[in-house]
């Protein structure tokens, strides 16, 4: 069962719009999974539209930024499947985990 915490990063990212389509990314199901690993740690798993898309990074970093926004997340690890340069696309996304937000 979902947490209330993964519960309203689900409802931001829901909210995104996509560069490509100009359409809220819960239209378009890009964002496939959003769990609480342990307290404020959220894991976004992320699809793109293309497995050749060129906003896979942009996309990832938007994903991971709007999550960091919702209050009570601390650390934020997106996981991008589906795109032919997965690994380079999340290496990219998270290059930033060893840095989490300070708790307020």
């Amino acid at each position: 069962m979902p947490s209330e915490l993964s519960k309203r990063v689900d409802e931001k990212l829901g909210e995104l719009i996509d560069e490509e389509t100009k359409r809220k990314f819960g239209e378009l199901n890009i964002v496939t999974d959003v769990s609480e690993m342990a307290t404020g740690t959220i894991r976004v798993k992320f699809q793109p539209l293309s497995a050749y898309s060129p906003t896979a990074v942009d996309t990832g970093r938007s994903i991971r930024q709007a999550a960091l926004s919702v209050d009570g997340v601390l650390v934020v690890r997106v996981e991008c499947s589906g795109h032919m340069m997965d690994e380079l696309v999340n290496r990219l996304v998270n290059q930033e985990d060893f840095v989490p937000k300070t708790a307020k």
